[in-house]
Formats: C-alpha cells, sequence, structure tokens
C-alpha cells in the first residue's frame, strides 16, 4: 500500500507545471564617442617649407614673403600659400584607447589632413583635460589606457581663398566622430591691398614757399604743404609692415638743370620724412632713400627702403599699419647749393608687407 502510495504522489508532482518569467533589462551605453582637446598649437609663418617666404597675393612686391613679428605673433587668423597650421591634440575614449582609429583636419567639412599618431604630449597637460570615464580616466594626465595624442599639421594651398571653417575630428573604430571637435576661422589668401593719398586731396605732394618768395633758393629749406596718407585695406584683417623710399628728381623742361653737378637732384641728399601711425608720430626727420630692388626685406629695411617710424617711437619699433588703418608722412625738402632748375619729376614709392 505504501508502494502504491509512494507512486501515485510521483505521478501528481511530475504533471504539475513549472512556474517561469521574464523582465526586461537595460544598461548605459558602452560604446561612447572620443573626446578631443587642444594641447599646443603653432603657426609657421612668413616662410614655407621650402624656406623661400610665403606668397601673399595681391602685391607684387608681396611676391617673396611677409616680415613676422617675435614668435610669429599675427593679430588676425589669416595664413598665407604654403604657411602651416600645426596642432597637438589628445584624443580620450572611455572604451579604451584601442578604440581610437584616427584624426584628421577638414577646411569647409572637406579632409584636407590626416594627424599623425605620437607616442606621448610635448606640453604639460595642466588644466587642459577633465577627469572623464566616472573619473577613471585622470584629469591633466596622459593615460595610455585611454588616451592616444596626434600632431596635426595644415598647409595652406594656394587655390584656398577667403573665410574658412578649420576644423580637427577624432574616430572611433565604428567610425563615431568625437562629439565635440575644435573649430577655428581663418582667412586664406587674402589680398593685400593700400590706398596712397593726399590728406588734402591734391593729386601730389607739394612744397611751401618761404614767405614773400616766388622761387625756393639753394641752400634754403622747406616743409610739404600736405601728407602722404598710406591706408592699409587689405583683406582678412591682415596688418601691414610699411616703408618708404623716392626716386630722384628730374627736370622735365629740358632748361639745362644742374644740382649741384648733374641734371638730377638726388632724393637721398635733398629729402627728409617723417611719419605718424595712431598715437606714435616722430619728432626726428629721417633721411630719405632709393629704392633697391635687388635688396632683402626685413623690419628694418625693406628693398633699402626705410621703415615709416624708422628709429622707433617710444620703443615701438614696428612700423605696422593696422587693419583698416592709416599713417600720415610730411616732407621736408632741403635745396642742394649750386641748384638750378625745375625738378617737378619724381615720386615717392611705398612698399608694405603682410605681418
Amino acid at each position: 500500500m505504501k508502494k502504491l502510495l509512494v507512486g501515485l504522489l510521483a505521478v501528481l508532482f511530475a504533471v504539475v507545471p513549472a512556474i517561469a518569467d521574464e523582465f526586461p533589462q537595460t544598461i548605459p551605453p558602452v560604446n561612447t564617442p572620443p573626446q578631443v582637446y587642444m594641447l599646443h598649437s603653432a603657426y609657421d609663418i612668413c616662410a614655407n617649407n621650402d624656406g623661400v617666404g610665403a606668397q601673399p597675393n595681391g602685391f607684387d612686391l608681396q611676391l617673396d614673403g611677409c616680415i613676422g613679428l617675435p614668435a610669429e605673433w599675427r593679430y588676425e587668423e589669416y595664413a598665407f600659400t604654403g604657411e602651416n597650421l600645426k596642432y597637438e591634440i589628445l584624443v580620450r575614449d572611455c572604451n579604451g584607447a584601442q578604440d581610437v582609429s584616427y584624426a584628421k583636419i577638414t577646411v569647409d567639412g572637406y579632409v584636407e589632413a590626416l594627424c599623425t599618431q605620437i607616442a606621448a604630449p610635448t606640453v604639460s597637460l595642466a588644466g587642459q583635460v577633465p577627469a572623464l570615464c566616472g573619473g577613471v580616466a585622470p584629469a591633466n594626465t596622459f593615460s595610455t589606457t585611454y588616451d592616444k595624442v596626434y600632431s596635426c599639421v595644415l598647409t595652406v594651398e594656394p587655390s584656398w581663398y577667403g573665410p574658412k571653417s578649420v576644423n580637427i575630428q577624432a574616430y572611433d573604430q565604428t567610425n563615431t566622430a568625437a562629439t565635440q571637435g575644435i573649430a577655428q576661422s581663418w582667412y586664406f589668401n587674402p589680398a593685400v591691398i593700400i590706398d596712397v593719398d593726399t590728406n588734402d586731396g591734391a593729386d601730389h605732394i607739394w612744397y611751401e614757399l618761404p614767405a614773400g618768395q616766388t622761387v625756393v633758393f639753394p641752400g634754403q629749406t622747406t616743409m610739404s604743404g600736405n601728407k602722404l596718407v598710406v591706408t592699409n585695406l587689405a583683406e582678412g584683417g591682415v596688418d601691414l609692415w610699411a616703408f618708404i623710399a623716392a626716386t630722384d628728381l628730374t627736370d622735365p623742361d629740358h632748361s639745362g638743370a644742374r644740382c649741384p653737378v648733374s641734371n638730377v637732384m638726388e632724393a637721398e641728399t635733398a629729402l627728409d620724412y617723417r611719419c605718424k601711425i595712431g598715437t606714435f608720430e616722430q619728432d626726428t626727420w629721417t633721411d630719405m632713400s632709393n629704392k633697391v630692388n635687388t635688396a632683402a626685406c626685413s623690419a628694418t629695411s625693406c628693398y633699402a627702403a626705410k621703415p615709416l617710424l624708422a628709429g622707433g617711437v617710444l620703443n615701438m619699433k614696428q612700423s605696422i599699419i593696422g587693419n583698416q588703418q592709416s599713417a600720415e608722412c610730411q616732407f621736408r625738402l632741403t635745396i642742394p647749393t649750386e641748384c638750378t632748375g625745375s625738378f617737378t619729376q619724381g615720386k615717392l614709392q611705398v612698399i608694405v608687407k603682410a605681418v
């Protein structure tokens, strides 16, 4: 009887169905996009990779390069053909450094340069990279677990012109882009343009006659009655170094001129100038020079022309005309002794170089 009861219970238990249920669960995303941080930027300006100078557009004397300030500073973001924009970036990926695939530079959305991975940062990360990935990726410290560092170099091409957006972007193995890139606005290959006029609208520089005289006598000195005005109209916010020179003066009237030993009045002997840029105005006069096409250009001389503020003013040695700003120059003429003729033919020459 007991055996039968046990067998019956076994049958009853066997036919009772098992009870089970399912319930959904979710976890946070694991594939997070990389993050990009600028570590350092540098600009190779006023000289291209061949060392022969950048080539700004729009002005023939500009073709052999610009004149750089110390540390290659510029006050606006513009660049000419052959100049380099250089960046060092850190890419941090919470999925691990092995998930970082590549970084690139785009110009107006077009891929122009791929970045090169380097072993480690060459500059301090202090204050540049926050703690990420739940705090496991350290702040301001390079982590081989989460980080890769890239060097990105963009060389300006001759076909690029006008305002452009330069963007540095990083991607992971799924080709997911960083949620934030590094974007900058640049003006490429701006035209260098100047306007040269006088402050009274005259089409030439004229000189005052001494009181009661109808001519200037040899040995006398007279000032220009008007001033030369040079205005920087360059595109893209370009600032301009400015220099001045003059041709010798000649007599177009065939009157048999002599001054003092030939028929030419030498500008380097007879002419002086002083200029004003903004609040920087020279009190002293500077001897004029002749332009020499084969001479080199620097901050102190360009084709033998002299800076507008030759010698500097209040320790301001840069003769730079700001964008959309003007400079004024006045002239002093000293007639050599033993000089006769009508020396009405001559030119003042203004030479500018992009900063």
